[in-house]
């Protein structure tokens, strides 16, 4: 790739089923002008804004999606449908291509609210060689916190947590809050990755570990075959992330993008 814009690739992984939400990357989701699109598009929306820093594409193993994709203008790649996870998904996008990125940039489909800075972020670290396998953070305020332990007091756990080592390498991510001190300070972890292609090629032959399973966390394979992966401190949105995990979050997301102006 000739440029500085098109040696990375967002890759949007989007498979139809969720065990939370099913199908939830083609409910409908109403933007600040009032127009109801799928949540796929306002999440491709929200990456077609970045097409000075990255090209775009799709991985999907659903034809609706697809069908649904090409109609609002998307480049999609068919995968299979026994990608276990979007990472999975991201390799096998990539080894469909032509011609390879130098970086992909994993964006979540059900993340329509995603900010400029993380992804940005994420490129500049990368190109400062923090590593090849990277992804986001923010630290929790007193109110993130509260919030969090709120979710999760009330059985719908949407968090997801990292500590790091003294070099800024994950050490490890759970879905329950770590460390567990009173005061300990916690990492929230941003469904946000930026892999170089040999490392997807590389997660892809292996199979997927115990703590992989026992947290459902496709992050850790890689932790869990000694491939490091830098945290990148990015700083909190207003508003909050808008990601989608159960039907009940619609109504939220469309509020938020309705405060942002987003479509």
């Amino acid at each position: 790739m000739s440029d500085a814009r098109r040696d990375v690739l967002i890759i949007i992984p989007a498979r139809f089923g969720s065990l939370r939400f099913p199908g939830k990357l083609l409910s409908p989701l109403r933007g600040a002008d009032g127009v109801s699109r799928p949540l796929v598009e306002h999440s491709w929306r929200a990456a077609n804004a970045l097409r000075d820093l990255a090209d775009i594409v799709i991985a999907t193993d659903d034809r609706a999606i697809a069908d649904v994709a090409s109609g609002f203008g998307a480049r999609c790649v068919m995968t299979s449908a026994t990608a276990r996870n979007g990472t999975e998904r991201c390799a096998e996008a990539v080894a469909s291509l032509a011609e390879a990125p130098s970086l992909v940039i994993n964006l979540q489909g059900d993340s329509p609210a995603i900010d400029r800075a993380h992804v940005a972020a994420l490129i500049a670290a990368w190109r400062a060689g923090a590593g090849a396998v990277l992804t986001a953070f923010v630290r929790c305020s007193g109110e993130m916190r509260a919030h969090l332990a709120g979710e999760i007091a009330a059985g719908r756990p949407s968090g997801v947590f990292a500590v790091a080592d003294g070099a800024g390498n994950a050490l490890y991510f759970s879905r329950s809050p770590i460390p567990s001190g009173v005061n300990a300070e916690w990492k929230l972890h941003l469904g946000l990755y930026a892999y170089e292609p040999a490392m997807l090629a590389r997660y892809a032959g292996w199979q997927a570990g115990a703590l992989e399973v026992a947290e459902s966390l496709e992050q850790l394979r890689f932790l869990e075959n000694g491939q490091p992966i830098a945290l990148v401190e990015v700083d909190p949105v207003a508003g909050g992330y808008g990601d989608v995990n159960y039907p009940s979050d619609v109504e939220k997301v469309e509020a938020l993008l309705r405060e942002r102006g987003d479509f």
